[in-house]
């Protein structure tokens, strides 16, 4: 994702936010989702997700806050680097700076610079004209940093930790047309820049999936906005008699009755505020406790829907790591 134009300064931001990009809460996009910064025909968000130790996680458009809450409800899911920059030279592997990874099996990312060499796209590029740091008065052409839109950190089975990259568009045609509108002097080709983006990622052994938000299913974004806005609310209960609420909301999606009865039962009893039954709802929902239907609306007052089809399942190709070549 682009931000708004490209600037020497710009740049200097960028480098200076990515050094070393670590993957705690210290973490810093190259773009923030700020009305300076983010592309002004979209809609920017900000989310302070519990599993990223609530630090700020920058969005750019609708597109990827759909996705990205699919990711953050996916349980494998151990980290994120949004926005995150595309170097123009090589640097080392993106997990180089995870605390639980083996350096040794990393591979460095190869330059968008030479990528682009390579592929014969080097004009694709956007550049800049800037001080020579080496020649006082002369100015030098240097490549600007592309920001990708969802790096994300992936715990397989066997515990070991890989990357995956998502390309995010609201359509899937975006990934297959060419368009002129870019952020560079020139018109690039944006299936020139989603190439570029792939190889480069491949580089270091890491998939690039093109993500497109038609592909979303409207009410499972829906509900996930509706729990996220809950999942990390504080509630003053033990957890035995959390777990016993949960076991209450189970066993009333077996028997279709509306969570709403449940809540009743603990507030009318002053056991449980209302507002502390349903943040256990939707917090039990969100953290797979309780298996309901999120591609049909999740509310309150109607019969809970039993889950039919797994959201991991329906998605489970964009978070397959594995790279094929």
């Amino acid at each position: 994702m682009a931000g708004k134009g490209i600037s020497v300064s710009r740049a200097k931001t960028i480098y200076k936010r990515q050094k070393d990009a670590p993957w705690d809460q210290s973490y810093v996009p190259g773009i923030l989702a700020t009305a300076k910064e983010a592309p002004s025909i979209s809609y920017a968000y900000i989310l302070t997700p519990q599993k990223l130790m609530d630090r700020e996680v920058h969005l750019l458009a609708t597109s990827e806050l759909n996705a990205a809450l699919i990711g953050l409800y996916h349980p494998a899911v151990v980290g994120l680097q949004e926005q995150r920059m595309l170097s123009p030279t090589s640097i080392p592997h993106p997990l180089w700076s995870h605390p639980n990874v083996d350096r040794s099996t990393l591979r460095h990312l190869m330059g968008t610079i030479e990528i682009a060499e390579h592929l014969g796209m080097f004009d694709e590029l956007p550049t800049l004209w800037a001080p020579n740091p080496k020649q006082k008065g002369q100015r030098i052409s240097i490549v600007y940093p592309w920001c990708g839109d969802l790096l994300w950190a992936i715990q397989q089975s066997d515990g070991n930790i890989r990357c995956i990259n998502w390309n995010i568009k609201d359509k899937a045609s975006a990934f297959n047309h060419k368009s002129s509108a870019a952020p560079s002097p020139s018109p690039i080709s944006l299936l020139a820049r989603y190439e570029i983006e792939a190889a480069y990622y491949a580089s270091a052994d890491i998939k690039t999936v093109s993500v497109a938000n038609e592909h979303i299913d409207e009410h499972l974004s829906a509900n996930l906005r509706q729990l996220f806005l809950h999942h990390g609310r504080k509630i003053s209960v033990t957890e035995d008699l959390r777990q016993e609420v949960i076991d209450r909301y189970r066993s009333a999606l077996k028997l279709e009755i509306p969570a709403s009865d449940v809540i009743a039962y603990y507030a009318e009893r002053n056991i449980f505020s209302v507002d502390d039954a349903r943040t256990v709802f939707y917090q039990a929902i969100w953290n797979r406790d309780l298996r309901v239907d999120l591609f049909k609306p999740v509310l309150i007052n109607i019969p809970m829907r039993p889950e039919k089809r797994d959201v991991l399942d329906v998605y489970q190709n964009w978070f397959d790591c594995d790279l094929c070549i």
